[in-house]
């Protein structure tokens, strides 16, 4: 069994490292992470690189990892667990993840009525009423399915749709989500903890404070991360966002993805009449998530149009292999249906690969200056794949 793993290890923590071992466990001969490059789901700039990040789910147990590139890296559920499963369709026979239910049946049961057409055209139609998107999301599909999901079952239903979808021939298999609820803000019983309590926990108190809830390798990642200066700091964006926003003008932003008009020219608005504080705090509202609008600002600022999110990504950056792991590249190429490049400067020659290379380059040139240390915008580009 080859085994992938979509996911953003932001930061790999021991809930990853127990759906490696689950894997493992289920006689998985190898390993291959798809995870996200320098920005989240979210539509934040990841906590530490992508090449750190890598180092750590090698050294847990992974073969390969490979980057979900920008923007899909940052989308929603659906454009980002399509991506995912299209980088390891042609490399991969199972699909594994994580889930709150535990139960592939029944993710695969409401992953069918999720994809049916009238589904989709209800969903669209309620869009219109003031609640959030993901509430309207989650609350329809209560109703259609008779059953409550949460955060990483609609991740594992929207991997199944993109495995029926693509054609692809990938089995899904899930686990249960063990511990701190996916959402959870705060460090709750036992050393099974949500990535965002446990990035709340470490700004706030340091390495030490999270070390029951990282393997080894992760925190020694995060530690020489923050002593190189490389570790996220949300302080240095803030006025960049507010001076965007500021001078553009929103018509020349209707094309963005994830985004319509009324949203940017909101964001644009609140940029001119905000003072101190951040622009998220005075541009939420109770129909627009967190997530949702950070995207919003993340793919404004980067110039991510609608027509980049319909596209899938022509190359893949090898961030990391073991020896097992680059044998096995080496049995693939020439066979994928991308490109997979151990440098990331060697950008194929297509329109598409270089727009891709682009956006790619401009969400560089923010997270470059998120860290503590300010650094090159090309830092990242020349940095090599981690091999161990």
């Amino acid at each position: 069994m080859i085994c992938g793993v979509i996911s953003e290890f932001n930061p790999f923590h021991n809930g990853h490292k127990y759906l490696f071992e689950s894997g493992r466990r289920m006689g998985a001969e190898l390993i291959i992470a798809v995870m996200s490059g320098n920005a989240t789901q979210r539509g934040e700039c990841a906590l530490i690189d992508k090449h750190r990040r890598a180092r750590a789910a090698l050294e847990c147990g992974a073969d390969i990892v490979l980057e979900l590139p920008f923007p899909w890296c940052a989308s929603g559920a659906e454009s980002f667990g399509r991506c995912g499963v299209y980088i390891l369709s042609p490399l991969c026979d199972t699909l594994l993840f994580g889930s709150e239910c535990g139960d592939t049946e029944k993710l695969k049961r409401a992953a069918g009525i999720a994809a049916d057409e009238s589904f989709r055209q209800k969903y669209s139609e309620s869009l219109e009423d003031n609640r959030g998107s993901a509430e309207l999301y989650f609350e329809l599909l209560r109703v259609a399915c008779g059953e409550v999901f949460s955060s990483n079952d609609i991740l594992g239903i929207e991997y199944i749709k993109a495995i029926e979808g693509l054609s692809s021939d990938m089995t899904p298999v899930t686990v249960k989500r063990l511990g701190a609820d996916y959402s959870e803000r705060n460090i709750t019983e036992g050393s099974l903890q949500s990535a965002t309590a446990i990035r709340r926990l470490l700004s706030e108190s340091g390495c030490d404070s999270v070390s029951e809830y990282l393997p080894e390798p992760s925190l020694r990642m995060i530690a020489d991360a923050m002593h190189c200066g490389e570790i996220y700091d949300d302080e240095a964006l803030v006025r960049a966002e507010k001076l965007y926003f500021r001078l553009v003008d929103p018509e020349a932003l209707s094309d963005i993805a994830d985004t319509d008009l009324g949203l940017i020219s909101r964001i644009c608005n609140s940029a001119r009449d905000v003072g101190e504080g951040r622009l998220l705090e005075v541009v939420k509202t109770k129909r627009y998530t967190d997530a949702r609008l950070r995207r919003a600002i993340l793919f404004a600022m980067t110039g991510v149009k609608k027509s980049d999110m319909a596209r899938l990504p022509e190359y893949v950056n090898l961030l990391g292999a073991n020896k097992r792991g680059r044998e096995y590249l080496a049995s693939k190429r020439g066979k994928l249906p991308y490109e997979i490049l151990s440098k990331a400067s060697d950008i194929p020659r297509s329109d598409g690969a270089k727009r891709q290379a682009e956006l790619s380059l401009r969400l560089d040139a923010i997270f470059t200056l998120s860290r503590k240390k300010e650094l090159p915008e090309g830092e990242y580009l020349r940095r090599s794949p981690v091999i161990i």
